[in-house]
């Protein structure tokens, strides 16, 4: 009988932008893939296709992606159970906090039956610079959860630290699931032709963020720094669709209008790295972020950023090499850095180190370091 392997999610949408290889790496070992996941969210209307083109068996749950305590965890918890009765998995990989709690507490009687579960955090939802009440509800849930564990994927340094301090015995780092570095650093675009395109202006200085709009990602904060700079020519384009809330779009939009900011919502879009190209300073103001594949691919453009000083983000800004640092609650901070960015010949400097800086989260790179793991694990 051909083996089983689950992959499990809060969203299926994430399954598409982060574990593709995931999936060919367990069906080069001959594993039938099955998913689970909630396919019911924006974004997501091309998933169904994307699991048949996989040869992927999809079951629907319920899952939230923000709330741990929640009608919405009782219902997904009673589908998991269920799932994992009705289907002997050989290995389930669970990824992400809610989803992951959930779908280990369901796999503990499978678990003692020699099922191995797998746990890849794509950012512990607490970190050095979390308030004490998210780090004593977080840290307790993932260090009780580590119980159920028979190994830990962490992708950031901050994270691989605090996993191993942990119950579970097998902890591994990941450098994320990789980046094409090459196709950012080498996309070619006539930029002033782009622009025009984009609707933005030869001479204007193009501030860019990449990803979902959430209070996560913390959009705000640009929109108040760009507000104290006094840069009339910026432009502050976003690129990524609201996930968590139906309002997030109108809130920044609202805010952006107060303040006076050129605010352009792009949603999602299939040219990042030609966007990149076009842009003259690149943001990443998360309030958590687990690595932020977004800010490497800017980086990889030869982009300079502005990040927050948070989690995974350190493990790849380099305050004043290719970027600058900013106290994510602090707009001031952000503000300066913007300035100090604004200057043509400084951006040039900073530029010039980027592509380089970012190379060790290469995607083949992690591709090879994930094999190895699942060498390891998968015995």
């Amino acid at each position: 009988m051909k083996k089983k392997a689950l992959i499990c999610t809060a969203f299926a949408r994430f399954i598409k932008s982060f574990l593709t290889h995931d999936i060919q790496l367990l069906q080069e070992k001959g594993y039938e893939v099955h998913c689970a996941a909630n396919i019911n969210h924006p974004g997501a209307e091309c998933m169904n296709e994307y699991f048949k083109e996989m040869n992927v068996v999809f079951h629907q749950i319920d899952f939230s992606s923000n709330r741990p305590v929640s009608k919405e965890s009782i219902v997904s918890m009673k589908q998991m159970k269920a799932l994992v009765k009705k289907i002997n998995f050989d290995v389930v990989h669970v990824h992400t906090p809610i989803a992951g709690a959930i779908c280990r507490l369901a796999c503990k009687g499978i678990r003692k039956k020699g099922t191995k579960v797998i746990y890849t955090t794509h950012g512990f939802y607490f970190h050095k610079k979390s308030g004490k009440k998210s780090w004593l509800l977080y840290h307790t849930i993932e260090d009780w959860m580590s119980r159920y564990s028979d190994a830990i994927i962490t992708i950031n340094k901050e994270d691989y630290s605090n996993a191993q301090k942990m119950h579970c015995k097998k902890v591994y780092q990941i450098p994320g699931v990789g980046v094409n570095i090459s196709k950012f650093r080498d996309a070619r675009v006539n930029r002033d032709e782009y622009r025009t395109k984009l609707g933005v202006k030869k001479d204007d200085l193009l501030v860019l963020a990449i990803g979902e709009l959430s209070q996560r990602k913390n959009h705000r904060v640009i929109i108040e720094a760009l507000s104290q700079c006094n840069l009339p020519n910026a432009v502050f384009m976003i690129c990524g669709n609201a996930m968590t809330s139906a309002n997030t779009a109108d809130e920044i939009k609202s805010l952006a209008v107060e303040k006076g900011v050129d605010l352009r919502l792009m949603g999602l879009r299939d040219d990042i790295p030609q966007i990149c190209k076009c842009a003259d300073i690149g943001v990443m103001p998360s309030t958590r972020e687990g690595l932020g594949l977004s800010g490497i691919e800017m980086i990889a453009s030869g982009l300079p950023i502005v990040a927050s000083d948070v989690h995974g983000i350190l493990d790849y800004v380099q305050d004043g090499k290719n970027g600058f640092l900013a106290d994510p609650y602090n707009s001031q901070e952000f503000a300066v850095a913007i300035k100090k960015l604004s200057d043509d010949n400084l951006r040039k400097e900073i530029s010039a180190n980027c592509s380089d800086s970012v190379l060790s989260f290469d995607i083949e790179h992690s591709y090879e370091v994930m094999r190895k793991i699942y060498d390891d694990i998968l015995l």
